[in-house]
């Protein structure tokens, strides 16, 4: 695979924790080539920011249509899977948001986003892109990379002057509680909690329960063997109260069912090798 020559010491993918600064808005930094043609996406919670360094991909819509995806895009929380087809040789680097992240680093909304891609440039300054596609262009190692996409996040960070409503971090036990009882802790009423949820997470509090129950459902599957016992395991440790409902949470979000997933998570056909991550990958996405 002819890959950016930064990443020549790069094999599939490299996940990168962010520098300290970043770190309560970034989630990761990952950077790499696609090993399959088609990759096959779950859906998910967090914002996202993905360069292509080389190449690119299409949308594959379940019309038939493909879009060619930007070179450098954005695109919010997604609820239904995607598929899409990579051109041989993409390389990319990428930064995945964590909660409030996207608009503390840019001051947008992230429900202003939806789940369709959109041009960076779009949201930005005539003349702030390019200087961002240029360092990363000139970059010769994987770490100049990732320093340029982290003082680009940096550059356009939110300062206190400008800081959106304050959100504090939900973890996942807050997260299971009625919305009425988020909001009176924190002195709010109901419905400004909702607008307030809405701005920093971009789906409703419901959705991101739902995407955060299947997605540590998810990441125990990947660690698993085939069988009925794990999917068993990995519905009732991610706390869904029976198998059907888990079932149906899963075609929804992944677009397959779970015993389908575990037999073909390794048949690159199917889509799935991109998802293939060790144990410290994964936290690195569920951390």
């Amino acid at each position: 695979m002819l890959l950016h020559p930064a990443l020549n010491d790069v094999s599939l993918r490299t996940i990168i924790l962010p520098r300290q600064e970043l770190a309560p808005f970034v989630r990761n930094i990952m950077l790499g080539g696609f090993p399959s043609v088609e990759v096959h996406l779950p859906a998910r919670t967090d914002p996202q920011l993905v360069v292509y360094l080389r190449g690119g991909s299409v949308v594959l819509r379940e019309d038939g249509r493909e879009e060619r995806l930007p070179q450098a895009f954005v695109t919010g929380p997604v609820l239904e899977p995607g598929r899409f087809r990579t051109e041989a040789g993409t390389c990319f680097i990428s930064a995945t948001f964590r909660p409030s992240g996207f608009l503390h680093c840019f001051g947008i909304p992230v429900n202003l986003l939806g789940p369709d891609p959109v041009p960076l440039d779009s949201l930005l300054a005539p003349g702030e892109m390019l200087p961002l596609l240029d360092r990363l262009h000139r970059a010769r190692r994987s770490r100049d990379l990732v320093a340029a996409l982290e003082s680009f996040l940096l550059r356009t960070h939110v300062g206190a002057d400008r800081a959106p409503p304050f959100l504090p971090v939900l973890g996942a036990e807050r997260l299971l509680r009625p919305a009425a009882e988020l909001a009176a802790s924190l002195d709010l009423s109901t419905r400004q909690f909702e607008r307030r949820f809405l701005m920093h997470h971009g789906l409703p509090l419901r959705d991101v329960r739902r995407l955060a129950r299947l997605s540590m459902a998810l990441a125990l599957l990947m660690r698993s063997q085939p069988g009925a016992a794990s999917l068993a395991a990995a519905a009732h440790d991610a706390g869904y109260v029976d198998q059907p409902h888990f079932n149906r949470d899963f075609r929804q979000f992944v677009g397959d069912t779970p015993a389908s997933f575990l037999r073909r998570r390794f048949d690159s056909g199917a889509g799935y090798g991109f998802w293939q991550m060790d144990s410290e990958e994964l936290r690195a996405f569920t951390g």
